[in-house]
């Protein structure tokens, strides 16, 4: 049985720790919070102890769940792998390149798992899409839209270390939404941005929380092209309103087009001329909380049903390493550096 401690007691370590709880090699052995309470609270909804001090749960554990916020994953990830403990590290890896670059070269001298937390690659549409892209029916692809559209910003009305510039950009709706599909598109495609094809559209619509300024940006639009040719059009969103919030993608192929949106959760649609056909997605275990999409929960256990058979076999093969999340962090970098440019009028189209 692996020992899991994870060390955050926020949202996203309670979905953490709902999903251990379905696997069978696993056992949550406690948690750490800088705030005691929390953990304490924690401990008693989802078991384990409330360590009041990181090394304890260090020492009590197999491997760390690092869901704490985001300018603090490169101490606590690096802090247990200097402890010879497993690491699954929720994204966005960490707040510069530069912090990601020591994570990502730590990991190739370590011996413990790395693994990245980009759970939206165990979405089951998008192990589908993987087989749609891979079979070649498609005749070739011409364009992938994506869109991450949530109602967030305009929901939480308290100004928290998401609204502040300590995550560096990287708690906005790009940085924090837009990770995930930076990784997917890599994942599927396996090609990297032309920099000179991208344009980047930021915005902040709700400026202020609390009368504090919002310092991170509540929507995002990305066009580009990757080197393969296919083009890219990516949105992503915590300021939209409720009834136009969800989660898109749409293929465009030379004979066939993939379409899924959330809108319809439980089924997927692949068109070829004016023919269509709609098949199910798999049944869900885990019941998605309010506010996500189908599957979502269930991505979780998937990726740490990876990691901990990945831990007993001895072997990172297959999972999403520190190196993919430096990669798509050195994306992320230059979407906004690309922004700057714009916005400068330094940048330079080229044909």
């Amino acid at each position: 049985m692996i020992k899991i401690g994870i060390i955050g007691a926020g949202n996203i370590a309670m979905t953490h720790a709902k999903a251990l709880s379905t696997v069978k090699e696993a056992v949550l052995t406690g948690v750490h919070d800088i705030h005691q309470p929390a953990g304490e609270r924690f401990a008693s909804t989802f078991g384990g102890q409330a360590f009041e001090r990181y090394e304890d749960l260090l020492d009590s554990s197999d491997g760390i769940i690092v869901a704490s916020p985001n300018f603090k994953h490169k101490e606590h990830a690096l802090q247990a792998l200097a402890a010879g403990k497993h690491v699954l590290c929720e994204k966005p890896m960490a707040i510069t390149l530069e912090e990601a670059q020591v994570m990502r070269d730590y990991t190739e001298k370590a011996h413990a798992i790395a693994m990245m937390g980009f759970n939206y690659r165990y979405l089951s549409f998008v192990h589908i899409l993987m087989e749609f892209i891979r079979n070649g029916g498609h005749g070739g692809i011409i364009s992938f839209n994506i869109s991450f559209k949530k109602d967030s910003a305009l929901r939480k009305k308290t100004f928290t270390w998401r609204d502040s510039e300590a995550s560096k950009q990287t708690s906005g709706a790009l940085g924090d939404l837009g990770i995930h599909l930076i990784d997917m598109i890599w994942y599927l495609f396996r090609s990297d941005f032309r920099p000179e094809s991208i344009r980047v559209k930021m915005a902040t619509h709700v400026k202020e929380k609390e009368n504090r300024e919002v310092q991170v940006d509540d929507y995002s639009e990305i066009l580009g092209q990757l080197r393969n040719q296919v083009f890219i059009h990516m949105v992503t969103s915590k300021s939209t309103v409720p009834e136009e919030c969800g989660f898109g993608i749409e293929v465009i192929g030379h004979r066939k087009n993939f379409h899924y949106h959330t809108r319809n959760p439980l089924s997927y649609t692949i068109t070829e001329g004016i023919s269509s056909a709609s098949f199910d997605l798999p049944p869900a275990l885990l019941t998605d909380p309010a506010g996500e999409f189908h599957g979502w929960a269930d991505s979780f256990r998937i990726e740490q049903m990876a990691w901990v058979d990945a831990i007993l076999r001895k072997s990172r093969m297959g999972l999403p390493s520190f190196a993919d999340g430096y990669r798509s962090q050195a994306t992320l970098n230059l979407f906004f550096e690309t922004h700057a440019k714009d916005l400068s009028g330094t940048l330079v189209m080229q044909a």
